[in-house]
């Protein structure tokens, strides 16, 4: 048997997706286990494009079953357009794609509220996408939520709908001045718009579990970073649920001691979205360079991406957060022009710091070393060896600072422009 988990290392867009599609080719099964379509993974494969923002990344490759975890959110508006987009590919869903039945719903009202708290917050607001993500998970807390269980049942449906929408017009009357929404119409019109999700709910919990009884290879796959967790990350710049390994067992309901290895996804720099502190960021016209060659851009919200250079002090951190076995490391490929770049190693301020603390985070001066870039094309390269020097240098400074192998390097969007550095850091690599 071999399982593997997959987390985004750093504050996410990391390029999961694309290692996700990468290591799916030899995957059994691809579970998502938490977040929800405030997450955008981008998958190309010879020429061809699809942003996948709740279902499993591995419904690409053909045969590969998908499992919506218990700690998703899951819009179903969001969900249609996903569904219609991976029939375009022309590969099978039926049978292939199951919600677990615990699963919570999103509902338009909690897109509005998401939407209307920002706004009211102003200089505080947190830089969420606006997707109804913290509402719904709020829901899911206070023990009121609408789960995917429930769109199997129409009565049950109505009468919980009817009471979250009286009082969701409460808020949205007496705190945001907004106009209510009308119970009946949402009624008729989400029930009409969940009926695909119906289809597919299940006990997404025994699945998995069958499948690793049964000696299968199973993916785990996050979203958001590490650093956007809500325990461990920059809070209350956080997103509203738990992106590490730790995540897995709630997310997916099984025992946590089924877990094997995780790997960390890391871009060969660094960018964030939203608000937040951001210690390795760059000034405004080194940024909008980054920004330019790396396309860097929110695939769920389309924002600007703020960009900095590699923090091998916030990736340590996650790594002893999660005990990762290795890291893939993305777009190495948007450094090729650079004559120099720069690597964050640790932080001075009042004191001294070689590991990111958020609970510091606003004091922190980045600490630089700078190496010469290679000022070479990477992008038709297959093989470690075919890299500019200055690419491999780069890597092997990368893993002597965070103190753990690379197993692969992304020299481009597509699936095969994917250099494998270190095979045998992976169990799932050498048996896949």
């Amino acid at each position: 048997m071999a399982n593997l988990v997959v987390v985004g290392a750093q504050w996410g867009d990391e390029g999961k997706g694309k290692a996700v599609d990468y290591l799916a080719q030899s995957a059994g099964m691809v579970v998502r286990y938490q977040g929800g379509p405030n997450a955008g993974h981008t998958v190309c494969v010879e020429g061809r494009r699809a942003i996948l923002h709740q279902i499993p990344t591995g419904i690409l490759t053909r045969g590969v079953k998908c499992v919506i975890g218990c700690g998703c959110v899951v819009d179903p508006y969001v969900f249609t357009e996903e569904l219609a987009a991976v029939r375009r590919w022309r590969v099978p869903v039926r049978h292939r794609l199951m919600v677990d039945a615990r699963a919570h719903m999103i509902l338009p009202y909690h897109r509005q509220l998401d939407r209307l708290r920002e706004e009211q917050a102003a200089r505080l607001r947190i830089g969420t996408t606006g997707r109804g993500i913290g509402p719904a998970y709020q829901d899911k807390v206070a023990r009121v939520g609408i789960r995917a269980e429930d769109l199997l049942d129409e009565g049950r449906f109505e009468e919980k709908l009817k009471r979250n929408v009286a009082a969701a017009n409460f808020t949205l009357m007496e705190r945001y001045k907004a106009d209510p929404l009308s119970p009946k119409k949402l009624i008729s019109e989400y029930w009409r718009a969940t009926r695909t999700i119906a289809q597919m709910v299940s006990d997404g919990s025994k699945i998995v579990q069958d499948e690793l009884q049964r000696g299968g290879r199973v993916l785990f796959e996050g979203a958001q970073g590490v650093h956007l967790d809500l325990d461990l990350g920059t809070y209350p710049y956080v997103t509203t649920s738990s992106t590490g390994t730790w995540g897995v067992g709630p997310g997916v309901g099984i025992s946590p001691l089924w877990l094997e290895e995780a790997v960390g996804v890391a871009k060969a720099y660094l960018t964030r979205v939203g608000m937040g502190p951001f210690p390795s960021e760059m000034g405004r016209e080194d940024a909008e360079v980054m920004r330019r060659l790396g396309s860097e851009y929110g695939a769920t919200t389309g924002r600007p991406r703020r960009c900095g250079w590699f923090d091998a002090a916030l990736l340590r951190a996650s790594v002893r957060y999660n005990r990762f076995k290795a890291v893939i490391i993305t777009k190495l490929d948007v450094l090729d022009s650079f004559a120099e770049i720069r690597i964050c190693t640790g932080y001075d301020g009042a004191a001294r710091w070689d590991e990111f603390d958020p609970r510091c985070a606003g004091q922190l001066k980045p600490r630089y070393v700078t190496m010469p870039g290679w000022r070479e094309p990477t992008g038709k390269c297959r093989r470690y060896r075919e890299l500019p020097v200055g690419a491999r240098r780069y890597l092997r400074r990368i893993e002597e600072l965070v103190g753990c192998p690379i197993a692969l390097a992304s020299v481009g969007s597509d699936r095969l422009q994917t250099v494998e550095v270190k095979t045998g850091a992976l169990r799932w690599l050498r048996s896949g």
